[in-house]
């Protein structure tokens, strides 16, 4: 048989041939996941926790990051602030990561997200509530949110409480005002205890508790204690820090208003609950000291108060008794005038009980 012979000039044109077919075909983008075309676009940010789309990232959540050609990171920032970002959870179109803490609620409200093909601005603000106070605001029981940035706050509601009704899911209420750094709303009646949640641009935000998880004087006594005390008076007044009604106790030196567990009232495990949380306000000048005992006298903790405003209160269980040493149960609690000087002494008590 006669072989035939292949010049070599025809096998290399063959092969170039070949070897730009097959590059064209393997070198095309993923349509899936394509290929570097560019700088980044960022087109939508969504919260992973309500899959909502958002232009305010709460502090703490995760966020998916939307667009193109974003796999390629260089960094991302908030407010100028840089996030923590695995490079596993980024692909061309997605950047999955978690809001920082640090980052600063006030500020340019622009997220940036740099690769090494370029950078992409997005307008995006913050959102965090860092503590809350209560005020009455003409006549009105109301919360005062701080932190930021509220603005473009749209809905506020308690959530997932306890009213004198019962417990509630949640429970709208009125914004009073709002500004960048602070959110006022007002507390509907009936509310014993439950979370503050804002809704700002989308975005979900949710405050520690508020009120008690259980109450023992807010506008009444509740839960079956007993009010008494010794060398001295308690009554009800219309002096409050919310609601309609506190109890004035008028005292000698080293008198004390006492509330005292009955058999009608449930059985409370120190071990549940975490603090005591409560509110002065000294009627006069000479009443510029409380004692808070529970239990017994053993350990008391003494209070400095400032005479003509009300005083709020948070001690800690531990305070009272360190680990392990501490009774099973709270069966009373005692608050002393401590004073020590000229009587006659005065103060009003409101807002109190037990947070887990």
């Amino acid at each position: 048989m006669k072989t035939r012979k292949i010049p070599s000039v025809c096998i290399l044109a063959m092969l170039l041939i070949l070897g730009l077919g097959c590059s064209n075909e393997f070198n095309q983008p993923d349509p899936i996941n394509p290929g570097d075309s560019g700088p980044p676009v960022i087109n939508s940010v969504t919260d992973v926790n309500n899959s909502s789309t958002v232009q305010t990232g709460v502090l703490g959540n995760t966020i998916n990051i939307k667009g193109q050609n974003l796999k390629d990171i260089v960094s991302v920032k908030f407010n100028g602030f840089e996030a923590t970002v695995n490079p596993n959870f980024a692909t061309q179109s997605v950047i999955v990561l978690s809001v920082p803490l640090g980052a600063p609620v006030i500020g340019s409200n622009k997220l940036i997200v740099e690769t090494l093909h370029g950078v992409a601005e997005y307008d995006f603000s913050l959102l965090n509530i860092s503590s809350f106070s209560e005020q009455i605001i003409d006549g009105v029981s109301a919360v005062i949110l701080e932190g930021g940035d509220f603005s473009g706050a749209s809905s506020a509601a308690f959530v997932n409480g306890v009213g004198v009704d019962g417990p509630f899911e949640e429970i709208s209420t009125d914004i009073i005002s709002v500004s960048e750094e602070q959110l006022t709303i007002a507390v509907p009646g009936g509310i014993v205890q439950g979370f503050v949640q804002i809704e700002v641009n989308g975005a979900i935000a949710q405050s520690t508790s508020y009120g008690f998880n259980y109450p023992i004087f807010t506008d009444a006594i509740i839960n079956d204690w007993d009010l008494g005390g010794w060398d001295g008076t308690q009554v009800l007044s219309d002096e409050v820090t919310l609601g309609s009604t506190s109890i004035r106790r008028d005292s000698n030196n080293w008198a004390g208003l006492t509330f005292t567990a009955t058999d009608a009232t449930e059985t409370l495990r120190i071990a549940d609950f975490s603090a005591l949380n409560f509110q002065i306000f000294p009627g006069n000048d000479q009443t510029v000291r409380v004692a808070c005992a529970l239990n017994d006298f053993d350990t008391q903790i003494v209070l400095d108060l400032v005479p003509g405003e009300w005083n709020s209160f948070s001690i800690p269980l531990t305070d009272f008794y360190a680990p392990g040493t501490a009774p099973e149960t709270i069966t009373r609690i005692d608050f002393q005038e401590f004073s020590g000087g000229t009587a006659p002494f005065l103060f009003y008590l409101d807002q109190f009980g037990l947070i887990q």
